[in-house]
């Protein structure tokens, strides 16, 4: 069966409390950048009520580097930090590859989910 996208979404929040108990997620744009310059990040994960200035700064960032980090647009700021404990934010980044493939695998999941619910409807 599949699972639903709040399941999904879950489990990805579930990943990030994860990465953050093991030092693994970084938070903030600034921080994320800082991580970025130094090569560190995987995955970038951005709060669907983020500023588009600010996503578009991180965007910009990650095309110029021209490295191969994947971004998700996942929740709300204020889900995302107080799922992880953390000052209002809307950019947090992953730095290790296993818990950020898993993240891209779920998010997947939930782009196959999003695509049968509008094959339905129609």
């Amino acid at each position: 069966m599949m699972e639903s996208k709040a399941e999904l979404t879950r489990k990805i929040v579930n990943l990030m409390q994860f990465a953050r108990k093991a030092g693994k997620l970084t938070a903030g744009a600034d921080a994320c950048l800082r991580e970025l310059h130094s090569r560190g990040l995987r995955l970038v994960i951005i709060a669907s009520d983020t500023a588009e200035r600010t996503a578009a700064r991180i965007e910009a960032a990650l095309r110029e580097r021209g490295d191969k980090v994947a971004t998700l647009r996942l929740g709300t700021q204020e889900e995302l930090s107080a799922a992880l404990g953390l000052p209002l934010t809307g950019i947090f980044g992953i730095t290790d590859k296993q818990f950020a493939t898993r993240m891209l695998e779920y998010s997947a999941g939930i782009a196959k989910v999003e695509e049968q619910s509008a094959n339905t409807s129609t």
